[in-house]
């Protein structure tokens, strides 16, 4: 059963450092939740997406990066993944690492998957 986030989409004044980096430097925030989300390298990642910012494509690697983390956690899919990483992709950027924070994930330890039950 899907859960709600505990960081809203919008809600990025309420950690004031995250949300600093997530605005002046995004693609390290992006490189190094995806090192969390799923171990990829932090800096291939913060290569692409710095790269593909540019034309507007970074929804390319971030929305299945979310998508990842929304299954891990089972979080719902609101907004849809899409919109959030095309259009907000800066803050669901610093939502991701957010949750993360409050799940007590640490920066290069990847996320532990919760067992569904049978």
């Amino acid at each position: 059963m899907a859960q709600p986030w505990n960081a809203e989409l919008f809600g990025c004044l309420e950690d004031i450092p995250t949300c600093l980096l997530g605005w002046c430097c995004p693609c390290y925030l992006f490189g190094s939740n995806a090192e969390q989300i799923d171990g990829s390298n932090k800096f291939g990642m913060c290569i692409g997406y710095a790269c593909l910012s540019g034309c507007y494509l970074c929804c390319l690697l971030h929305k299945p990066q979310r998508e990842k983390l929304r299954a891990d956690y089972s979080l719902v899919e609101k907004p849809s993944d899409f919109l959030a990483t095309c259009c907000c992709s800066g803050c669901a950027n610093c939502q991701e690492a957010r949750e993360m924070q409050f799940r007590a994930v640490q920066s290069g330890m990847p996320i532990p998957v919760e067992s569904q039950p049978n």
